[in-house]
Order: C-alpha cells, then sequence, then structure tokens
C-alpha cells in the first residue's frame, strides 16, 4: 500500500520548500513524504515562468502575510542561493516616476511612492529616496524625475532554485511522483486517499501546494466549491541588442496607483546577464494558455519607453509567459495569499492564490505551514 505521513500536491517552488523543510525538522526520524505533481518535471508552471525577483514585500499591505513572508523570505532566499551556488543578480530595486508622468498629471503616481516609503518603515525595509541626479548616479540612462531604491532586492534563477529545493528534499527522503495529476480525493476520518491515473496515493495529512490548480484540488478535498481562482497571464519581451541591453542594470520598476493589480511593465535583468521587459496582466480562462493572441511589442515599448527613449519596437523578441494564480475578492482587488486549514484531523491545508511575490516567500510560507498548529500536533516537529 501507498501509505505516507504527508501528501504535498504540486511540485512548484512553495511545494518544494516544504517537503524541503518537513525534511530538514526531522533529519533524524524523517516523515514519509510524497509530492504529487502533474507535470513532468518541478517548476514548469508559474514557479519557473516569472521574473526572479525577489521581492523586498513593500508593494503589499504591510500587514498581509505577503508583505511579512516576503520579506522574510527574500533574505533568507539569498542567503540559500549564495550557498548553494544558485545564479543570483544583486541589482537593487528601482520604483520611479517619469517626467511624462508629471506632464500627464499623474500624480496618483507620484504619490504612491509615499505609500511605498511607509510599507517599507512597517516591515523595516531600508529603502532611500532620490530625485532625478540620484537616480542618474544609479542608472545613468534612466529618464526619471524621482523615485525610490530598494538596494537589498536581488535576482534569483528560478528554476534552479526549484531544483535545488527538490534535491534537498529528496535527501532527507521525500519522494516526488511526477506526471501525476489528482483525479480524486476521499477521506475516511483517519486518513486521505488521492486517486491518479498511475496509482493510488493514502497520507494522514494533505497539503495542497498545486499553485494555478490549487482551488481544484482544495474544491476535490472539500467536497464544496469554496475556492475560484483567476489566472493572469503575463508576457516578456527580450531586449536583444547588446548595446541595449548594457543601457540597464537594474531592476527598474514604475510607481502605480493604489488601485494597480500588478507591479508594471519593467526591466528586469537576469543574472545570466540577458535583459527582459514585462510582465503586463492579461485575465485568461486557460491556465496553459502561454500563447495564444500575444500583446503585440509596441505596448511593451509604450510603457518602458519613458524610461529609455533609446528603446525601440525592433530591439524587442518576444520571449515567454507566465500565468499567475490570483485569488480576486469581492472587490475585485487581489487577496493575500490563502494558508488555510480547512481540515484540522486528519489536516487539511490548502495554500491558494500564491501569486506574486510566493518565489520570494517561498522558504518562510514553508516555515509558516509547517509551524501550523495542526501539523505541529500531529508531527510534533
Amino acid at each position: 500500500m501507498n501509505m505516507y505521513d504527508i501528501c504535498i500536491v504540486g511540485a512548484g517552488v512553495v511545494g518544494c520548500a516544504i517537503a524541503r523543510e518537513l525534511g530538514r525538522r526531522r533529519w533524524d526520524r524523517p516523515l514519509r513524504t510524497i509530492v504529487l505533481e502533474r507535470n513532468h518535471a518541478a517548476g514548469l508552471e508559474t514557479s519557473g515562468r516569472n521574473s526572479g525577483v525577489l521581492h523586498s514585500g513593500i508593494h503589499e499591505n504591510p500587514h498581509s502575510l505577503k508583505a511579512r513572508l516576503a520579506h522574510e523570505g527574500s533574505a533568507l532566499a539569498v542567503s540559500y542561493a549564495t550557498e548553494r551556488g544558485i545564479p543570483l543578480l544583486n541589482t537593487g530595486m528601482i520604483i520611479a516616476v517619469t517626467w511624462e508622468d508629471i506632464r500627464r498629471g499623474l500624480w496618483k503616481e507620484a504619490s504612491s511612492l509615499r505609500r511605498l516609503w511607509l510599507n517599507a518603515w512597517e516591515t523595516g525595509t531600508r529603502v532611500t529616496f532620490v530625485t532625478a541626479s540620484g537616480l542618474r548616479a544609479w542608472e545613468p540612462n534612466l529618464h526619471a524625475c524621482c523615485g525610490i531604491i530598494i538596494p537589498s532586492v536581488s535576482v534569483i534563477d528560478p528554476q534552479a532554485f526549484v531544483q535545488s529545493l527538490k534535491a534537498d528534499a529528496e535527501e532527507t527522503g521525500s519522494v516526488f511522483a511526477f506526471n501525476h495529476p489528482v483525479t480524486g480525493i476521499q477521506d475516511d476520518g483517519r486518513a486521505y486517499t488521492l486517486s491518479t491515473d498511475r496509482q493510488t496515493i493514502h497520507a494522514t495529512c494533505l497539503i495542497n501546494a498545486a499553485g494555478l490548480h490549487s482551488d481544484h484540488i482544495a474544491n476535490l478535498a472539500c467536497h464544496s466549491e469554496l475556492y475560484t481562482l483567476q489566472p493572469i497571464r503575463g508576457e516578456y519581451y527580450e531586449v536583444v541588442p547588446p548595446e541595449k541591453r548594457a543601457l540597464v542594470r537594474r531592476l527598474i520598476y514604475p510607481a502605480l496607483p493604489p488601485q494597480a493589480t500588478g507591479k508594471g511593465i519593467h526591466f528586469s535583468p537576469r543574472p545570466d546577464g540577458r535583459l527582459f521587459i514585462g510582465p503586463n496582466t492579461v485575465p485568461v480562462t486557460d491556465k496553459l494558455d502561454y500563447t495564444s493572441n500575444k500583446t503585440p511589442p509596441g505596448l511593451f515599448i509604450e510603457a518602458v519607453q519613458k524610461f529609455l527613449p533609446a528603446l525601440e519596437e525592433q530591439d524587442l523578441r518576444w520571449a515567454y509567459a507566465g500565468i499567475r494564480p490570483c485569488a480576486i475578492a469581492a472587490d475585485g482587488s487581489k487577496r493575500d495569499f490563502i494558508v488555510s486549514t480547512d481540515r484540522a484531523e486528519p489536516p487539511l491545508i490548502n495554500l491558494v492564490g500564491i501569486e506574486s511575490p510566493g518565489l520570494s516567500a517561498s522558504l518562510a510560507l514553508a516555515r509558516h505551514v509547517v509551524d501550523l498548529p495542526c501539523i505541529q500536533q500531529r508531527f510534533r516537529l
């Protein structure tokens, strides 16, 4: 019989981080942990299709799980990447207001810098407010009138990060089962039975870290429609000419009004030396639709040319897209991370709406999950 202590559904960065954390807590008496993944490898969906930015958390409500776990988790991720030799770019982040924003009367964008400053103060994040001359000292080619600089922000290789977490989990005994989409979940009051196309799994604790599919897995486990996600596609274009790539060295984000649903199309340098711009925000119905109805490059140029007038449409090449699992509140705003113990016995933990800054938060989120009372009481970690 395929009997385990814990079954984790989803081998993205969060599922792998939780499996690793469980192994670290019980290295002398390892738990029997299995991670079920619908794809043929780890980190192929949201976890591997993003900017790789380790966010500080200041874009979020400072009292939210997103803010706290991003702040804690990004520091943990930087230390982890440094220790393991994972590609990491210590670039810092600029959030700027352009002269064009001011000319167009976009004062909400300018005033958002104050909100971000206050968020940084509440979360203990070091930021510096700078004028145009200060920005030019950091980015000589940047056209902007003012902004804030967050020196601590880095960019990680997300795929290398996921694969390292997976390897750590396997070293402490976790089993990964790929090509195992979950088709049914039952419980008898003592354990869960998960049906897949290949085998049936029994586990005394179920942790749902299925990312884009977490609403479906939660609804299967709870036998009701508890959660609904809105998939949001974000596309990226690569800046191809080497002389244009050399014009930007750091993360450059726009200042956005408070009601914005994303962080905005930004300049995104990577540890391997490439430069991307993106992502945009496109609601979709298909959770795996990465390529249909691609957004024309002109719309990306329109968003970033105010920062870098030398950039032209012919400098861009479509690169990739990712899809974020957004949990939307009744008023249309994005919800906080949902980490819900929907059944205490046997434990059922649903992680829903783990979008940006989920990569940043992953190591802290894993600690948060493992420290939940239902996990501690059952396994005494």
